[in-house]
């Protein structure tokens, strides 16, 4: 897994594993796999802790001529945005939209192109246009924060829509009835 990779549902699953039972040894993490937990077969095992050890989620000790699998503070990170996500998405939809409009500066184009990251892997939102982003989930007060504590609350405007067309299209997106 390189660098900036975005995580698979394999991989987010061996992290939350990590999360839940701390550090452990390859030998213990491919036993567990093999009973159904994670049903991967031990080659498989290896280069998924080797992606996820190259992409700098999880680092390799040695003791006790062991293996030992823990994660980094980026994994554990990654880990938890996801789970929030998880937990977001796992609301009931009220039948509202939030719409994002953002227009930052040339000057802040790095800042720009970090936050339409974080709008889409770490908020839920999906791109509309290049600075409209959409999410059925009430997440205003989140992004607010983050936008507060970059500096950039004044580059943004948040809408709830009750329609907007091509819906079922958006529906889809989000896996809503």
């Amino acid at each position: 897994m390189k660098k900036g990779r975005k995580l698979n549902e394999e991989s987010r699953r061996v992290l939350n594993f990590l999360l839940q039972k701390g550090a452990m040894s390859f030998q213990d993490f491919a036993e567990i796999s093999f009973k159904d937990e994670m049903p991967w077969d031990y080659r498989s095992v290896f280069l998924k802790m080797h992606d996820l050890r190259r992409g700098g989620y999880v680092k390799k000790l040695e003791k006790n001529n062991q293996s030992f699998f823990h994660l980094t503070p980026k994994g554990k990170l990654q880990i938890l945005k996801y789970l929030h996500l998880e937990r977001i998405r796992g609301k009931k939809w009220d039948g509202r939209w939030r719409v994002a409009i953002f227009d930052l500066p040339e000057s802040l184009k790095k800042w720009r192109e970090y936050l339409r990251g974080e709008l889409k892997n770490n908020l839920g939102f999906w791109p509309l246009q290049e600075s409209v982003y959409i999410t059925p989930y009430p997440v205003t007060a989140e992004l607010d924060q983050l936008l507060k504590e970059w500096n950039l609350r004044r580059y943004f405007r948040y809408l709830t829509v009750l329609e907007i067309d091509k819906e079922a299209e958006l529906k889809e997106v989000f896996g809503l009835k």
